[in-house]
C-alpha cells in the first residue's frame, strides 16, 4: 500500500510583513494550489492514504474559499483516505465549522484512535495540555501489523504540547512514526523496528524554509519502509550571499548580485545577504539596489550585513559636514555595531538617498 506524508502547509498564512498584499494573496492561492495538485499526483501514483500530520492551516483567519478548495480536492480522490492530526497552528481554527465532511477526510482527536487497511494500522493523536503527559501510557499496541503512528510536536525528552518524547516511543513496535512540526525534511532511524520522519512544509514560506520542499511517500509492501523525498513545491525560497568587497559602487553591488544569482529561477524568492567590508565612501544605498533587482524574482529581500572600513584617523582634519559628522559619531557612548548603523544611515542622507530602515 502506497502511502503520502505531508504536513505543514500553514494555509492562509498572512506573509504580509514583508511582501505586499498582492503578493501575499497569490503565494496563498499557491500554497493551496500546491495541495490540490498534490492530491492529484496521489491519485495518478495510487496511493491509499494521504497522512496531514497537523498544521494544515495556520490560524484562527481561514477563508471559506480555503477550506472549500481543501475539500474539494479531496471529494475529487474518493479512492483516497486523508487522515488528519490537528497541529498546534490548527488547534484554534474552526475551519471545518458548518462544512460537510467528505467521508474519505478523517480527523484523529485527543484520544488515540486507529484506522486499519489490511495488515497496516495507522494509529493518531492531537497532542493537548491535558493528554500530554499520558499519551504514551495508553498507546495503542499493534503487533501483527505494520504499525503507523502520525503526531504533531518537536521531537524531545520532555512530555508537553508540541512535544513528542521519542524515547517513550521506543519499543512499541512502530515502523514509521510521520511527524510533523519541523519544516525540513528529515527522517531518522528511530530504534531497531522503525524510523520517524518529518516531510518539512509543502511550500516555503519565509527564508529560514529556504531549498526543496515537498512530501514523502512510502510503499508498506516493501520488506523495508524506506520514504521517497519529492520536491513538489511551485516555487523555491534561495538566500544568496553576496560579499561586496571591493565594490566601490551601488553598478558594482548589483552586478555582484546577479553573478551570484544568475542560475536562480525567476519565478524563485530570494534574499540577497550583503556581506564583507565596504568602503563609507561608496555609498552603498540597499533601497536603490532593490529598485535594481525587484523585478527580476517573484519577491526579493536585501539584508545588509556588511562591516564599515572606517579608521577615525581619516576624518580627524576633514572639515566637511561628512569628517564632523562622523568625529561626533565616533565620539558618542553607542556601540560599535550603533557606531556603524548610524554612519551608514547618515551617509546616505548626506549623499541624498533614499533612508531605509
Amino acid at each position: 500500500m502506497k502511502i503520502l506524508h505531508c504536513a505543514d502547509l500553514h494555509m492562509d498564512s498572512p506573509m504580509e510583513t514583508h511582501m505586499t498584499r498582492e503578493q501575499a494573496a497569490k503565494r496563498n492561492a499557491e500554497i493551496l494550489m500546491s495541495f490540490q495538485r498534490m492530491t492529484e499526483y496521489a491519485e495518478k501514483e495510487k496511493v491509499r492514504v494521504v497522512l496531514i500530520a497537523g498544521d494544515l492551516f495556520d490560524g484562527e483567519r481561514v477563508t471559506r474559499r480555503t477550506v472549500e478548495g481543501v475539500l474539494d480536492a479531496v471529494r475529487r480522490t474518493p479512492q483516497i483516505d486523508y487522515l488528519y492530526v490537528s497541529g498546534n497552528h490548527d488547534d484554534q481554527t474552526n475551519a471545518f465549522a458548518d462544512q460537510e465532511i467528505p467521508e474519505n477526510f478523517k480527523r484523529f482527536t485527543d484520544k488515540w484512535n486507529t484506522i486499519e487497511y489490511g495488515d497496516v494500522a495507522v494509529s493518531g493523536i492531537e497532542i493537548t495540555k491535558n493528554n500530554a503527559s499520558t499519551l504514551y501510557e495508553q498507546f495503542p499496541a499493534q503487533k501483527s501489523r505494520v504499525n503507523i503512528v502520525m503526531l504533531h510536536g518537536q521531537i524531545s525528552s520532555a512530555c508537553g504540547v508540541d512535544q513528542v518524547n521519542l524515547n517513550l516511543l521506543k519499543g512499541k513496535n512502530i515502523n514509521y512514526l510521520a511527524l510533523g512540526h519541523i519544516h525540513t525534511y528529515s527522517c531518522e532511524q528511530m530504534d531497531r523496528d522503525g524510523i520517524y520522519c518529518y516531510p518539512g512544509c509543502l511550500e516555503g514560506r519565509g527564508f529560514d524554509e529556504c531549498g526543496e520542499k515537498g512530501f514523502v511517500v512510502l510503499d508498506t509492501d516493501e520488506r523495508k519502509i524506506a520514504p521517497i523525498f519529492i520536491p513538489f513545491s511551485s516555487r523555491k525560497l534561495h538566500r544568496v550571499t553576496v560579499d561586496i568587497t571591493g565594490a566601490a559602487t551601488n553598478s558594482a553591488v548589483h552586478q555582484a548580485m546577479k553573478r551570484a544569482s544568475q542560475n536562480i529561477d525567476k519565478k524563485d524568492m530570494v534574499e540577497f545577504i550583503l556581506t564583507g567590508a565596504a568602503d563609507p565612501s561608496a555609498r552603498i544605498a540597499k533601497k536603490y539596489l532593490y529598485n535594481l533587482v525587484e523585478s527580476d524574482f517573484f519577491f526579493v529581500k536585501i539584508k545588509d550585513e556588511t562591516k564599515l572600513i572606517l579608521d577615525p584617523k581619516d576624518y580627524e582634519n576633514d572639515i566637511s559636514l561628512k569628517g564632523e559628522f562622523i568625529r561626533l559619531v565616533m565620539a558618542s557612548d553607542a556601540g560599535e555595531a550603533d557606531k556603524i548603523k548610524i554612519i551608514r544611515t547618515g551617509l546616505e542622507a548626506l549623499a541624498g538617498e533614499e533612508i531605509t530602515v
